[in-house]
C-alpha cells in the first residue's frame, strides 16, 4: 500500500458510487483532493479530467481516480498529459493488470458499467498492486510508454 498518499478524485455527476469511493479512500487513510461534483463544483468531465491529469503530471498527487458516464472520455483527456497513464478499469482484474503491467497512475471508471458491488476491491487492488519489475520486457514496455 502507498503510505500517506494523496489521491485526486473527480466526477461530473453526483452518483452514489463516487461518494462511496471517497469514503473508501478516507477510511483507508488517504488524503483526497476532490474535483467536480464530489467537490461540490459543477464542472464538465473534460475540465475534471484535465485538472486531475495535470495534478498527476505535476506530482501534486500520487494517483488519480476519475468517473464519467462511460469512463472513455476522461481516459482520452487524461492520457494527453506527459507522464499520465490513465486506464479504464471497471473490474478488479483489469485494475490489477493496469497497475502491474502498465504502471497506471490514473484509474478511470464508467458510472454506467463499473462493477458496483466490487468497487472497494477494484479501488484498493489498483492502489495496492505493485508494478511487475521481475520481467525485463515489462519494464521496457513501461519505459516505452513513458
Amino acid at each position: 500500500m502507498i503510505n500517506k498518499s494523496v489521491i485526486a478524485l473527480g466526477a461530473d455527476s453526483n452518483d452514489k458510487i463516487v461518494e462511496e469511493v471517497k469514503d473508501i479512500l478516507i477510511r483507508n487513510k488517504f488524503k483526497v483532493i476532490l474535483h467536480g461534483s464530489v467537490g461540490n463544483e459543477n464542472k464538465n468531465w473534460v475540465d475534471i479530467a484535465n485538472e486531475i491529469a495535470s495534478d498527476v503530471a505535476n506530482k501534486v498527487v500520487n494517483l488519480g481516480i476519475i468517473f464519467c458516464h462511460t469512463g472513455t472520455g476522461v481516459t482520452i483527456v487524461a492520457n494527453r498529459y506527459r507522464g499520465v497513464r490513465a486506464s479504464l478499469c471497471n473490474t478488479e482484474e483489469i485494475a490489477i493488470c493496469a497497475k502491474k503491467w502498465n504502471d497506471s497512475n490514473i484509474l478511470t471508471m464508467g458510472i454506467m458499467s463499473v462493477d458496483r458491488k466490487n468497487i472497494e476491491n477494484i479501488i484498493l487492488s489498483w492502489i495496492n498492486t505493485q508494478v511487475d519489475t521481475e520481467e525485463l520486457e515489462n519494464i521496457r514496455r513501461i519505459d516505452n510508454i513513458k
